[in-house]
């Protein structure tokens, strides 16, 4: 009996998968991994960024004041784009009455070991897939965590105080 292997190329999508992910690591050095199951790639979170995600309408004023502050993120957002996700420095801890503040808030913080879903492509910025609201950039440092956690809070407490 005679077995047959049959080397077949990779799918298009894994191919494309596997560009994005060497893309991500020349480019900016993040631990980043293929999902083939969901067809997505993730990034490692604690190590070399930490994530930061709260609603779109929220986080585009936090982007916008992040900007004048010259603290700009990368910035990905959800297919649905009701959710964006600040991409920071590595936080070393939160503190548990910030981490409830924020809760209330519906913004997360990634728990270090946790990954989350990034572009297929470093410039992807449209579509109806993950995309990129302020694409990363290997001449642009990360932004503290703290940073985005402060303006977000900032924003909500004056919103609560012009309430």
């Amino acid at each position: 009996m005679t077995i047959s292997i049959t080397n077949r190329p990779a799918p298009a999508w894994l191919r494309e998968l596997a560009h994005g992910r060497a893309s991500y690591e020349e480019l900016l050095g993040w631990p980043v991994s293929v999902q083939v199951g969901k067809r997505v790639l993730i990034v490692a979170i604690g190590q070399m960024l930490d994530a930061v995600s709260m609603p779109a309408g929220l986080g585009a004023r936090v982007r916008a004041e992040l900007g004048i502050a010259m603290l700009s993120a990368p910035v990905v957002a959800e297919p649905d784009g009701t959710r964006w996700t600040f991409l920071t420095k590595p936080l070393d801890r939160l503190r548990p009455n910030i981490a409830a503040d924020l809760s209330h808030l519906r913004v997360d913080v990634a728990p270090h070991g946790a990954h989350i879903v990034i572009p297929t492509d470093p410039h992807t910025t449209s579509g109806h897939e993950w995309r990129w609201i302020d694409a990363p950039s290997p001449s642009r440092a990360l932004p503290p965590a703290y940073a985005v956690i402060g303006v977000t809070r900032r924003l909500t407490q004056q919103q609560d105080l012009a309430a």
